[in-house]
């Protein structure tokens, strides 16, 4: 796609009638997984599935779970961009910087999708085992799309090395969190007063208001080292994209055409 046209659709400076059905479909999908995750269900895929078939939309809904892990731990770590011009407000500036990055990662990085030789019924496997109950009816259609499999297995095979009690305690306020409505995913609240909930909260609604004082207070509630946050941290992103994994996939997919 275009850079400028892609720039865009994420700037909702298109009309919905100048995106083509499959631009569309996708720009939908991903807005309401930012606004509204807690309403995800099966049906928001249909137009998805309609512009791209099984596979490709299986693919597409597994980058979309690990933009919302990726971009939540860069913003819990902190990690800003390598180009500085994309923290400016303005936005010309802002514009120019993603464009740079984004020719760098052209240039540098070979972003084609190719096949991969693994037993996905296997990875499906290994994934129920570690979330230690049955997947969501959907994702057995992952069988048929083997790199997003792979993808997804890759993500959650760090889940049996962090405190399982930890874990549930993420696992509830993230579930309660997940935003309804655009107001919920982008007004104030009132937070939880125990700080690892507040951080589970702020890091689930809008991870960008999470701030360094909010970190400390969970250190020293919690004793917590810098491995014991970094775990923390991939515990939130992770279930932030496996709550929205399991609304989108809990119900079949139809077979690959």
């Amino acid at each position: 796609m275009d850079a400028r046209r892609a720039e865009g659709i994420a700037e909702g400076e298109l009309a919905p009638e100048a995106l083509s059905a499959g631009e569309r479909a996708l720009e939908t999908l991903v807005r309401k997984s930012v606004q509204a995750p807690a309403t995800l269900i099966p049906d928001d895929l249909r137009p998805v599935l309609e512009a791209f078939g099984t596979v490709g939309t299986l693919e597409l809904v597994i980058v979309l779970g690990a933009f919302h892990f990726i971009n939540r731990v860069a913003d819990l770590v902190d990690i800003p961009s390598d180009v500085p011009l994309i923290q400016r407000r303005w936005r010309r500036l802002r514009t120019l910087g993603v464009r740079l990055q984004a020719l760098g990662m052209r240039l540098a990085v070979d972003l084609r999708s190719r096949p991969v030789d693994v037993d996905a019924a296997a990875l499906l496997a290994g994934i129920e085992a570690v979330r230690g109950a049955p997947l969501p009816a959907g994702y057995a259609s992952l069988r048929h799309a083997p790199n997003a499999a792979a993808s997804l297995h890759a993500m959650m095979r760090v889940v049996p090395s962090l405190d399982p009690a930890m874990l549930a305690h993420v696992t509830r306020v993230v579930a309660e969190a997940l935003p309804a409505n655009q107001a919920e995913a982008t007004g104030f609240h009132p937070r939880p007063p125990d700080p690892l909930d507040a951080l589970a909260f702020v890091g689930t609604r809008y991870v960008v208001r999470v701030t360094d004082d909010m970190v400390d207070a969970v250190r020293r509630r919690y004793a917590m080292s810098d491995p014991e946050l970094t775990d923390l941290f991939y515990a939130i992103a992770v279930r932030n994209t496996t709550e929205r994994l399991d609304r989108l996939l809990r119900a079949p997919l139809p077979a690959p055409s």
